[in-house]
């Protein structure tokens, strides 16, 4: 169950607290942090093997209990060393002997209560007590009561906009060849019939073929104009106008009525071909209620909805095309199931009654199938999979039996992805971070950063298909991710169960009237305007002493009234000086105000302030001891305290090209450090190299003289995954940029380098793994291309602004082997292109933008049958008809007519 999960979870966290502080050199008070990691231990063993039914919430508050206890009182420790220093242990000694054994005490008490309960089905005396105990911890001359958390509601998810990139994660495509063909030829030929609606039960494919659609390189082609919005049964209609509006240049205001908002949005698709798609339209009058703001509906645009129901669209000015989804028959759902499991399986080992087992549980639902499929994938022994098939007979849903098998700190993070609005696109970067912030990520070897054993937890549960990858990077390694809306519904309630989290809006409008105790607040974005006396009402009954995060995706720009919100409740933790936040991520938040204590909440170890467009940050986050992510990136925030390199725990550190004064401390150990602006004043030697385990690093500079120490220093970390270089002068125009071998980089796989390039390095001098190659106004003389072509390993090459300003390139038989994607852009002097026969065997992706001396693109390039996609962006007609003629019908091509400012290197 869920409640099992976070319970194990919660126990392992508070253990690895435990490990991770340095209490006191006291052998007494050793001994009882020691004891305590032991009850820790035993009770954990216990709940793996007890069953409580009726009892999850008693035994999950009394196991948040001993978590406050816990993080308070290790909470205390650091922030009394930080006031006085080595004479903590002795000032604070009774009080840090008392705390460990009221901690201990209550943790024998729970052991105890759940070895009762092996042998006892029920304990009604527990119950009576347990809804009424509280625990009291003494830290100094005060007794704090710590509450139990139990305040239960109803939450729902506000939702926002995703969008796709031109790869993703295609979930049960089998099977749905002939949909799209359909619907692709029904929204490109012009009918008279506007409306799309494609029907279904949930799992059947509805979402998976209407992104099909949306990418599909003929629509892309068809449509001016694309919009994909996701909507939920409880939105209002001013909610799918605000999602419309964003993707467009349209500046408005959460004031505007709908009536407004449908003018102003029908003024600016006037005269377009537009394709909107509303993805889980359930409401039975919602095309009445929108109509009004889509105009033309004889130029070929197109409103699609996906609905679990029929949607009643009652109206003589619109007809309907009807595409209703059915599940697959038996023999492709055997098909999908194999091919998603492996081939290589032994499938004759699989009696004729389980393979009707596996279909009969997946019902013809190609989300069914990947993810049991998922599940069989996992077992590496074919003979084992009798253990699946035992678990099926219990007639329980697939979605149960999937979850079910998750390992306790699975559980836990797939249920965090609830926290995002539903269907959110989820930067895996952001995810992971947060996974790691909250304690879900177990540490088992000192050897192992935690960040790696995050990555494993997300691996796993993509493979398993309980998280779908949306975007890819370049490299098609995961960028963004989200969790499909059936499976976001299945989790959802379990969150509500152990009291994942709580909403703000619904707290705004609880109607309860008691002292709320929430341990993560999540505010989503609504055009909803509560009063501002029921808030500061609301407010006032919130206790936010038992907080451990607090996430925003309320990303109304110039809502001041949030910012001075947002200011007013975080200082009312830090005033308290011991608040427990671990994670504070207000990404997107426009200037949100930022208490100047807020070094005082030495337990937050995510501040995520990406995209706020903050001036400037309080002094004291330097004093944030635990701080594990620190990201600025895109704020206009240019200085930070000296003492923020004294932050042993931190391990990110995204900025916006900002130069920080250097001193850095030997324990430091960063593996991302993105956005450093480098000049004289900053050391190298005694400095930067004192940073060893560098996983990401961009750096912009203006250096003269010491670039030699700067690659020396690059050169010996041989741990980096992804190297940024951008090298300019004092008026921020590109400069000499010299590079110095890198062949013993042996795990980067991307590289981007600005800056003028007297000539490229031998391909043996590259790192041999690189992957992803980047240049930029390097102003090369002599075709790079033979180069570059002889690495092995890379797939993606950028040649971008005057990169090469050479007027020939070739590429020769049997280079570029693994290339995937390939962009030219503005490269002004290029003539002429030629792609010998064996070259570039493996390119999908071709991009040229704004090179218009360009005369042609090789023909033995466009006779490529793996040539996917093809895009021309500012380039001459008489060029793009060209292309267009001597294309294969399998390429699919773009043409963007517009043009780009121009760029100089001297500019």
């Amino acid at each position: 169950m869920a409640v099992d999960a976070v319970v194990s979870v919660v126990i392992q966290k508070v253990t690895d607290m435990l490990r991770g502080i340095s209490v006191t050199q006291n052998k007494l008070i050793v001994c009882q942090v020691c004891e305590i990691m032991n009850s820790l231990d035993s009770m954990r063993d216990l709940l793996m093997t007890s069953v409580i039914p009726q009892q999850d919430d008693h035994y999950l508050d009394a196991v948040y209990m001993v978590e406050d206890g816990i993080e308070k009182f290790t909470l205390k420790v650091v922030c009394r060393r930080k006031v006085f220093g080595f004479l903590t242990n002795h000032i604070f000694f009774l009080d840090n002997l008392n705390s460990c054994l009221k901690i201990n005490q209550k943790i024998k008490k729970i052991t105890t209560q759940l070895m009762n309960l092996k042998h006892r089905e029920n304990n009604p005396s527990f119950l009576a007590k347990q809804a009424t105990d509280h625990v009291s911890f003494s830290y100094s001359c005060n007794e704090e009561v710590m509450q139990i958390v139990g305040v239960k509601e109803s939450f729902q998810q506000k939702k926002q906009m995703s969008s796709f990139s031109y790869k993703e994660e295609e979930l049960g495509i089998f099977g749905l060849k002939n949909d799209v063909e359909i619907l692709v030829n029904q929204l490109t030929n012009n009918s008279s019939q506007h409306v799309v609606l494609i029907v279904g039960q949930g799992g059947v494919g509805k979402t998976t073929l209407a992104r099909k659609i949306y990418k599909n390189g003929d629509i892309k082609q068809h449509f001016q104009f694309r919009v994909w919005v996701s909507v939920l049964e409880h939105y209002t209609t001013k909610d799918i106008l605000l999602a419309l509006m964003k993707s467009t240049d349209i500046v408005t205001d959460n004031k505007d009525d709908d009536e407004v908002m449908k003018f102003r949005l029908s003024e600016y698709l006037n005269n377009k071909r537009y394709l909107i798609i509303l993805d889980g339209a359930s409401s039975y009058n919602i095309w009445e209620h929108i109509k009004e703001a889509f105009p033309d509906v004889t130029n070929g645009s197109k409103l699609v909805f996906t609905s679990s129901q029929k949607v009643e669209i009652q109206t003589t000015q619109v007809t309907l095309f009807l595409h209703s989804m059915m599940p697959l028959s038996e023999d492709d759902s055997w098909k999908l199931f194999k091919d998603k499991v492996g081939t290589e399986k032994r499938w004759d080992l699989v009696p004729d009654i389980s393979k009707q087992a596996i279909l009969q549980s997946c019902k013809g639902l190609p989300l069914n199938i990947v993810m049991l499929a998922g599940r069989f994938a996992m077992i590496t022994d074919s003979s084992s999979w009798s253990e699946v098939f035992s678990s099926m007979q219990n007639s329980m849903d697939v979605l149960t039996i999937c979850y079910n098998d998750l390992s306790d700190n699975l559980r836990v993070c797939l249920l965090y992805l609830v926290l995002f609005p539903k269907e959110f696109d989820i930067p895996v970067r952001r995810l992971l971070r947060l996974w790691l912030a909250e304690g879900f990520v177990e540490h088992n070897s000192p050897e192992v950063f935690p960040e790696d054993t995050a990555q494993t937890y997300f691996d796993e549960l993509v493979n398993r298909n309980m998280i779908q990858v949306s975007k890819l990077r370049s490299d098609y390694s995961p960028r963004r991710c989200f969790v499909l809306g059936v499976v976001h519904d299945y989790l959802s309630q379990k969150a509500k169960d152990t009291n994942l989290f709580h909403a703000y809006g619904n707290l705004i409008n609880s109607e309860e009237d008691s002292c709320l105790n929430v341990r993560r607040m999540v505010e989503y974005e609504s055009p909803k305007r509560e009063q501002a006396s029921k808030k500061q009402f609301k407010c006032s009954l919130f206790n936010p002493s038992q907080l451990r995060s607090y996430m925003s995706f309320n990303h109304q720009q110039t809502d001041y009234m949030q910012a001075n919100r947002i200011g007013s409740f975080l200082g009312k933790i830090a005033d308290d000086g011991f608040g427990l936040l671990r994670v504070l991520d207000l990404e997107g938040v426009y200037k949100p105000i930022l208490p100047e204590n807020i070094g005082n909440l030495c337990n937050l170890r995510y501040l995520g302030l990406r995209s706020t467009y903050l001036d400037s940050l309080p002094p004291s986050v330097g004093e944030l001891t635990n701080l594990e992510t620190l990201d600025l990136k895109h704020t206009c925030i240019d200085e930070l305290p000296c003492s923020i390199w004294k932050l042993k725990k931190l391990h990110h550190l995204n900025l916006n090209e900002m130069c920080l004064d250097m001193q850095l401390h030997s324990a430091l150990k960063l593996l991302t450090l993105w956005g450093l602006f480098l000049d004289h004043k900053v050391p190298i030697k005694d400095g930067l190299d004192k940073l060893h385990d560098l996983r990401e690093l961009g750096i912009t500079f203006f250096l003269t003289s010491n670039q030699e120490d700067l690659m020396n220093w690059i050169s010996s970390l041989t741990d980096l995954r992804s190297l940024r270089l951008r090298s300019k002068d004092n008026f921020g125009r590109p400069s000499k940029l010299m590079l110095q071998s890198m062949s013993n980089l042996g795990q980067l796989s991307h590289l981007n380098l600005l800056g003028k390039l007297e000539k490229l390095p031998d391909y043996k001098q590259f790192p041999p793994t690189l992957k992803v190659l980047t240049l930029s106004i390097s102003l090369l003389e002599h075709d790079p291309m033979q180069t570059i072509g002889q690495l092995p390993c890379l797939t993606v090459l950028r040649l971008l602004g005057q990169s090469y300003i050479g007027k020939e390139m070739v590429c020769v038989k049997g280079g570029f082997s693994k290339l995937k994607v390939l962009k030219l852009w503005m490269l002004k002097e290029l003539e002429c292109w030629f792609v010998e026969e064996g070259s570039m065997q493996s390119l999908k992706h071709l991009e040229i933008r704004c090179c218009e001396k360009l005369h042609s693109i090789p023909t033995t390039l466009l006779q490529q049958p793996r040539l996917e996609n093809l895009v021309l962006t500012g380039m001459p007609h008489a060029f793009a008809a060209d292309v267009e003629r001597s294309k294969w019908d399998n390429t699919s091509m773009t043409i963007k007519n517009w043009k780009f400012p121009s760029l100089h290197a001297n500019s």
